[in-house]
């Protein structure tokens, strides 16, 4: 069964929407656009209009790749002031064998007055479910038995961090058929059944804000923030040598190496300031500039975990766009230890590691949706039936598939 899926996440840098074909065994990305956001910064919405803008324009960019309208999509949101508690629930199972709709109610007791009015609930995610005496399971469906036992980490946010973020989505047309955090959704797109029985934590470079992630057997158990990021290494560049921001930032991008020791002393470039005047800029000296700055954003991240948590930790992901540079991977296994790495993200169509909230934000939900049985979607029938069977319908799928195609290599 093919079930499609849109994720959206509106960072302070860019607007990432990704759409994919979840199937029984895995998620398979149809499309992902990036657009340029404006009206955000640190994760606070200051020009609603311009936010409202930046995410129209991404959506109707998406829209035109995949010929087809999207009207709901899952939501990543930042995890700044979450509260996270494990909570316990359990409900009579109707029928003596657990269904969807056991799982749901469970669920419903777990997180029922576990948090006040001015909070807002974001996820629930299971531990474990026990069947009357029996062993905990992950999944309990089909099991026998009369009393259902949940054990999950409930996860709650200020309503005002939310709801701003919400109501941008609802004010362009789109409904929201469902939340998570940036970092639990990074989770699920490296999760693997080695990461599911480990310690470990998620570090995600974004453009203003670092968001650090603890994770326990899957499940985030702690988390937190550095206010800096990627802007700071566009900063400094653009300080030192006098450039705008986005000459600074393309010359991260195309130019430099994270790490100097790599860099080519007699490789250079020539580019005008702020004041129009000619700077030559060497590769070696601009890789030291930025490989400062990312060592000390890795610091303050590792300080972070080891505040967060006391436990080995058994691996260490690092994500975010930035990781993306050239040398990335050399400064973290400095910093963090052999146990880290950056994360390569090697979907067809989203190979930078931009992507991944927005890609696991739909993993998370086709998990849940099979969790609960719920058969949901977020295109129409016939719509999914012209992108997963292009054999049927031929007069119409091609113009679908022609567009589908025509922007896949984009990313």
């Amino acid at each position: 069964m093919n079930h499609i899926y849109t994720g959206l996440d509106i960072g302070n840098s860019e607007i990432k929407i990704v759409v994919v074909n979840a199937t029984k065994d895995a998620c398979y990305l149809l499309t992902a656009t990036s657009y340029r956001t404006e009206g955000i910064k640190k994760n606070v919405i200051y020009d609603e209009k311009k936010l409202k803008q930046s995410l129209l324009n991404a959506i109707k960019l998406t829209e035109e790749k995949i010929g087809m309208r999207i009207r709901e999509v899952i939501l990543t949101l930042p995890a700044n002031r979450a509260n996270m508690t494990m909570e316990n629930g359990l409900v009579n199972i109707k029928d003596e064998v657990v269904t969807g709709k056991d799982i749901d109610r469970v669920v419903k007791d777990t997180v029922a007055d576990t948090y006040d009015e001015s909070r807002e609930l974001v996820s629930c995610l299971p531990i474990s479910f026990t069947v009357d005496d029996k062993a905990s399971v992950i999944n309990p469906l089909k099991e026998s038995g009369e009393k259902l036992f949940l054990k999950a980490v409930v996860a709650t946010s200020p309503k005002e961090e939310v709801y701003p973020f919400i109501n941008i989505v609802r004010s362009v047309g789109i409904d929201i058929v469902d939340i998570i955090y940036n970092t639990q959704a990074d989770y699920y797109t490296v999760s693997s059944k080695e990461l599911d029985r480990k310690m470990g934590a998620i570090i995600n470079i974004g453009a203003d804000i670092t968001s650090i992630g603890v994770f326990n057997k899957g499940i985030m158990i702690k988390n937190s923030y550095l206010p800096v990021g990627s802007s700071s290494v566009d900063k400094d560049i653009a300080f030192i040598y006098k450039v705008n921001m986005e000459r600074a930032k393309k010359l991260k991008e195309t130019f430099a190496l994270t790490k100097a020791r790599y860099a080519d002393s007699s490789d250079e470039v020539i580019v005008k300031t702020t004041e129009n005047k000619k700077v030559t800029i060497n590769q070696v000296e601009i890789s030291e500039v930025i490989e400062s700055r990312i060592r000390e954003i890795l610091k303050l991240a590792k300080n972070e975990i080891n505040r967060l948590t006391k436990r080995e930790i058994s691996y260490i992901i690092v994500v975010g766009g930035i990781s993306e540079l050239a040398g990335f991977n050399y400064v973290v296994e400095e910093i963090l230890g052999s146990a880290a790495r950056c994360l390569n993200m090697q979907e067809l169509g989203a190979r930078h590691n931009k992507y991944t909230s927005a890609f696991g934000s739909c993993k998370y939900f086709a998990k849940k949706c099979e969790l609960k049985e719920v058969n949901m979607d977020m295109f129409s029938e016939e719509e999914i039936d012209n992108i997963v069977s292009p054999k049927r319908n031929n007069v119409i799928n091609d113009n679908i598939i022609n567009k589908f195609f025509g922007h896949f290599f984009d990313n």
